[in-house]
């Protein structure tokens, strides 16, 4: 045989196709239809038709051929065993019947492979292993907040190998045990491991032990005698964590957080078993809690409860300590805090509330506040950067729950354009915290909402803030350029009403309502 053109030519299984990684090689090895690098092109297939696994190469450098086996384990994952070089006129049955059980087993990982869900619903810790306690050794496999990866964390003794973030891509099973592949996420190395367990079917259920290849080229994965035996934690289980927890009803629902504009606004919703936040603009999710247990309730009269929570961030459980304040049924104060801190510093808080179209909450300090020339709203409702600004509370006569936040302003390119600005809101709670301020978060534009807030000593001033929470409120941002002062009660508000709504008859309405009518005939003449 001098020439591979000359030779027949078979026809590889599409499952074996691809580009591969045999660790321990520095180039990778591509098999196409009828050839495969470092081997030769396949001239022959040998066994059953129905089972074409063993293939004859023939290499024209070397001038011979040799039988290989392929075991496919996994779509992402190949072993193969293979004889010696022979001859090229030998017989092909005897050259694949030179394999054996005991004949070296190589393993092939497909290049690029993509990612399949890890074995893991919660971290499984490893017992010390006596035998090997002087050296270093594996501590647990850390379940992560992505299904497809997990985290090999080792002891304190370990001076070369580190913790290592390792994501699955290979997983078969061959009578009762389970085996599983994985690459680094740095793809510096393989990381395989198999474990057997009684109930399949049920994946909380812990395995017993653990064989971990111990080396990169997952060579020894089916060979047992070669791996690190490791001992699983049998009382080490995460299902205690699971919420059983009864929360009150003032804390479930769909609340929404301060804001101005849906752009820096977040959705956060509140059950019995988890609390998650996400933004309104791309629902990306900010928090995802899941609550453990309550860690103390208030009085009936409080309405006040602490919950610890935890969550995944990357392949470590954070633990959070979560307090919740009832300000009124559309409104509640949340705060997050890191449990190390045993809930006492908050890195996270925020005025939570529902929209509504109404409210039975009456607005407090009622009357007429103004602003100065200078001054500069905090919410985004005029064109105008500067101007006189006045706010009106509780002056409604139909509904005390009502406020007006007004202004009118000369155009700052045209001139003669005046432009007026009113919104309306309505108090949605009201409350107080310490003994200097009384907060009341506002709703507008139905979906929108901002912090009023109001100096205890009455009819003096007022704030209007769009801070993330009323109640966390940084005193830089209350100073006398942003501040509207009290200026009158409602009387002057509603006087060009008042003898249109009184029942009363008098003298004083009678004169009024006559001179209205000959003012309206006077100029109706000219």
């Amino acid at each position: 045989l001098s020439s591979a053109s000359s030779l027949p030519t078979c026809f590889i299984s599409p499952p074996f196709v691809g580009v591969w990684i045999q660790p321990g090689l520095v180039d990778l090895i591509t098999i196409n239809n009828t050839w495969c690098s470092l081997k030769g092109t396949c001239i022959a297939t040998v066994g059953h038709q129905d089972v074409k696994n063993k293939y004859i190469f023939y290499n024209e450098q070397t001038r011979c051929k040799r039988c290989i086996l392929f075991i496919p384990r996994h779509s992402n994952a190949l072993q193969y065993r293979e004889s010696e070089c022979f001859d090229a006129d030998d017989d092909n049955t005897r050259i694949c019947g030179s394999i054996t059980p005991d004949t070296v087993l190589y393993t092939l990982f497909r290049d690029n492979a993509d990612s399949i869900p890890c074995p893991f619903e919660q971290t499984w810790y490893f017992e010390k292993n006596h035998q090997i306690s002087k050296f270093c050794q594996p501590k647990a496999f850390h379940h992560c907040s992505s299904s497809n990866t997990f985290e090999l964390s080792y002891n304190n003794r370990c001076q070369t190998n580190q913790n290592v973030r390792a994501t699955c891509f290979a997983r078969f099973t061959d009578g009762n045990t389970n085996y599983i592949a994985a690459r680094s996420v740095d793809r510096q190395r393989f990381i395989c491991f198999s474990y057997t367990k009684t109930k399949r079917d049920e994946q909380h259920i812990l395995p017993n032990e653990v064989y971990l290849s111990m080396d990169d080229t997952c060579r020894d994965l089916l060979t047992r005698e070669s791996a690190i035996v490791l001992n699983v934690f049998p009382g080490i289980n995460h299902r205690h964590y699971e919420s059983k927890i009864q929360l009150p009803e003032w804390t479930k629902g769909k609340w929404s957080t301060m804001g101005t504009s849906s752009m820096n606004m977040n959705t956060v919703y509140i059950n019995n078993t988890q609390l998650i936040m996400k933004t309104n603009d791309d629902q990306t999710t900010i928090h995802d809690l899941k609550l453990i247990r309550v860690i103390s309730n208030g009085r009936q009269h409080e309405k006040t409860i602490r919950i610890k929570a935890k969550s995944f961030e990357q392949c470590s459980s954070i633990f959070y300590c979560i307090q919740l304040n009832h300000r009124s049924p559309l409104v509640i104060d949340l705060s997050i805090s890191l449990d190390e801190h045993k809930c006492k510093d908050s890195h996270l808080q925020h005025t939570l509330f529902k929209p509504s179209t109404s409210s039975n909450i009456s607005c407090p300090q009622m009357g007429i506040y103004k602003s100065s020339n200078t001054y500069r709203p905090s919410i985004p409702v005029s064109t105008c950067t500067t101007g006189l600004w006045t706010l009106s509370i509780g002056c409604e006569i139909s509904n005390k729950s009502e406020l007006t936040f007004s202004s009118a302003c000369r155009h700052e390119t045209v001139p003669d354009v005046q432009v007026i600005t009113s919104i309306k809101g309505i108090c949605l709670a009201s409350w107080r915290t310490d003994h200097r301020f009384q907060r009341t978060i506002i709703l507008y534009e139905q979906t929108r909402a901002f912090c009023l807030i109001q100096p205890l000593k009455s009819m003096t001033a007022g704030w209007i803030l769009s801070e993330s929470s009323c109640t966390n409120i940084g005193l830089s941002s209350i100073n006398v350029e942003n501040s509207l002062r009290y200026s009158d009660t409602c009387e002057p508000y509603k006087k060009p009403y008042r003898y249109l709504t009184t029942n009363n008859s008098s003298p004083k309405r009678i004169s009024y309502l006559l001179f209205c009518f000959l003012l309206v005939l006077l100029l109706c003449k000219y």
